[in-house]
């Protein structure tokens, strides 16, 4: 299999598309966002038909258990005030309901990213992805993007419980804070001096720095195993590559379209949540209603279906722009043009 994603699995045509010329350019991080937001608007009905077949499964499971009172059990005050709620055998069914639910829905979320990825990507050189291919595509590569999030998740917890030693040490991040803010200041005032201890006595000093500082190394990882087809360890090692020397762009950017996302889709839910809440505490009671959490929930997925892929048009833009600014890939597909049709040189 090629490094490179087989687009006529995704696009009924029968040549590599190229990217469209509003790409093929360094991205600032204003554009970055502002062409997400275009790609949504344009497209935005191919998207919730996208993510409605990996998220209505796992969304539609969380409406039925809120309405059958599994997710959401009533307390009343009474019951807490008297220290008996750990004696409600309805409070461990819940616990378990809701680990299942998690389990669940991350296998179909790591399934709903790889798929709005390569649809994304599909959209950027100018085509027009079926939802069948592109499912096809993605569950092809769901075994690495899976072992690849398997990888991750095990090595944040070993950088973790490293991070809580190295926090204690430091006098529970007191010291680390100052040492690290003291060596930022170096390193933004002094460019002929950055280095890569300096680098590392950041990452290592700042207050969980260390699992923070590898989760943007590694933040890439669904794209290179989806749209270059790298395995577990590759996908890893190919987002550490295009990351290198762009951890804060990257992750200030995916910071800022996970606000934008949250905003969009836990606003209206909270709204029409706080009411009910309201509600059901002048009862005297604490939690939701059935019918309260499974109208939450119903509302909370179609949110979802709706705006969430803004999330992964964004990360995977960025991805793309990576390739641009380290590999000059947008340069690459201009001379490839040129070779291919020279009269494009006078265009």
């Amino acid at each position: 299999m090629t490094a490179e994603l087989d687009y006529a699995v995704l696009t009924s045509t029968r040549q590599e598309p190229q990217l469209l010329p509003r790409y093929r350019r360094v991205l600032t991080f204003g554009d970055v966002l502002d062409e997400s937001v275009q790609i949504f608007r344009q497209h935005w009905v191919s998207f919730a038909l996208v993510s409605a077949v990996s998220l209505l499964p796992p969304g539609l499971i969380g409406v039925w258990l809120g309405a059958s009172g599994a997710l959401t059990q009533t307390v009343s005050l009474a019951e807490i005030q008297s220290g008996r709620l750990d004696q409600n055998p309805a409070i461990l069914a819940e616990m378990v309901a809701l680990f299942a639910t998690a389990i669940i829905s991350t296998f179909f979320v790591l399934l709903w990213t790889s798929a709005v990825v390569g649809a994304s990507d599909g959209f950027l050189h100018g085509t027009e992805p079926r939802i069948g291919p592109v499912y096809v595509h993605a569950v092809r590569r769901y075994w690495a993007v899976f072992l690849a999030s398997v990888l991750v998740l095990v090595a944040l917890i070993v950088l973790t419980m490293l991070a809580i030693a190295l926090f204690v040490l430091t006098g529970f991040g007191i010291a680390g804070s100052l040492i690290a803010l003291v060596a930022v200041l170096f390193w933004w005032l002094k460019p002929g001096a950055q280095r890569s201890w300096l680098k590392w006595l950041i990452v290592a000093v700042a207050p969980f720095g260390l699992p923070t500082y590898f989760l943007g190394r590694w933040s890439m990882f669904i794209p290179a195993a989806v749209l270059e087809c790298h395995g577990p360890l590759g996908a890893l090692r190919r987002s550490s590559q295009l990351v290198d020397r762009h951890w804060f762009r990257v992750v200030s950017i995916l910071t800022v379209a996970s606000l934008i996302v949250g905003v969009l889709q836990w606003a209206p839910v909270t709204l029409i949540e706080i009411p009910f809440t309201i509600s059901t505490a002048a009862r005297g009671q604490i939690g939701l209603a059935p019918t309260e959490a499974a109208i939450v929930n119903a509302v909370g997925v179609a949110l979802q279906v709706l705006f969430a892929s803004i999330g992964s048009i964004v990360y995977t833009l960025v991805f793309v722009d990576l390739r641009n600014r380290r590999e000059a890939t947008d340069i690459l597909e201009r001379v490839s043009l040129l070779e291919a049709d020279p009269t494009l040189a006078n265009g």
